[in-house]
């Protein structure tokens, strides 16, 4: 017996296939890249205006990514660019778009993972210390400190927050001033700053007035050439490098900077999720058309 074929009666309502690229995941992913590119946009623009404005001339590659100018606009820019990617794919849902953003986000987290797990082995590791932290990049950065005043700033201001004076990873870090054409400390060098150090080299406890001069003659020059330290000056000083200075701030606060470290990590794990299960969904919606 042969069934009969039961017809739709006319004017059923029949409900649309649900579609496999999910609304939460889609316009989340694109919120979050919206927002990038704005902070892109202004560090780009920041970056760009402050370069323009004292305009600057680097010659080298070091000091321009020691150059605080230079780092925000080239932030700026890959922040940018990475929102942008991930705005039109998710919003257009192009999967070449999504598919590049993601692998570069899963680069630049394998990155960061590595130089945190360096940060973390150097100070056990001294040998390593040479990777991580190139005395080249520093020494260059001492040379051009009153060169450029974003480059002196920088620096001063990573050894009032270190405690140091320096770069080298030795408890006489100040040394390392020497190789500053103000403040080197030899019979050639007419400078008033000779055989001194920078201000941001001395102790200075919280409420005190700045005292720009509390670095001078830290070193003194004798008649035949020879240096020798003024202990005078020196008890005013933090006399270890930052590279030895940052060695222990890593040690006694490991806790806080892993605690750091997981805030920063965590919500681009996230970002990376949601871009692998759109691009998944975006692939199942094609596959049921096809």
């Amino acid at each position: 017996m042969v069934e009969r074929e039961r017809s739709r009666p006319l004017g059923r309502w029949v409900r649309p296939e649900r579609s496999a690229v999910g609304a939460c995941t889609k316009y989340t992913l694109f919120l979050e890249n919206f927002l990038l590119v704005i902070v892109g946009l202004a560090m780009t623009a920041m970056g760009t205006y402050i370069l323009v404005l004292k305009e600057k001339r680097l010659t080298n590659a070091i000091l321009f990514f020691m150059d605080p100018a230079c780092d925000t606009c080239l932030a700026g820019a890959v922040i940018t660019i990475m929102g942008l990617l991930g705005c039109i794919g998710s919003l257009r849902e192009v999967t070449c778009f999504l598919k590049i953003y993601y692998y570069t986000l899963c680069l630049i987290l394998l990155v960061e993972l590595g130089l945190a797990v360096a940060m973390f082995i150097f100070y056990y590791v001294p040998d390593f210390k040479e990777y991580v932290f190139p005395k080249d990049a520093f020494r260059l950065a001492i040379k051009g400190y009153r060169d450029d005043p974003d480059m002196q700033h920088l620096i001063d201001a990573m050894q009032e927050e270190l405690s140091c004076c320096g770069y080298s990873d030795s408890d006489e870090g100040y040394k390392d001033w020497n190789g500053n054409i103000y403040f080197n400390c030899t019979t050639t060098n007419l400078s008033a700053e000779r055989c001194s150090v920078p201000y941001s080299c001395c102790i200075r406890n919280t409420g005190d007035r700045i005292n720009y001069q509390c670095g001078r003659n830290v070193e003194t020059l004798k008649a035949d050439g020879t240096r020798e330290p003024n202990e005078a000056v020196l008890a005013g000083i933090n006399s270890q490098g930052c590279i030895r200075a940052l060695g222990i701030f890593i040690d006694h606060n490991s806790l806080m900077i892993g605690g750091i470290m997981i805030g920063i990590l965590l919500p681009q794990i996230f970002i990376i999720m949601l871009s692998r299960n759109l691009i998944d969904m975006i692939n199942m919606q094609k596959s049921k058309w096809n």
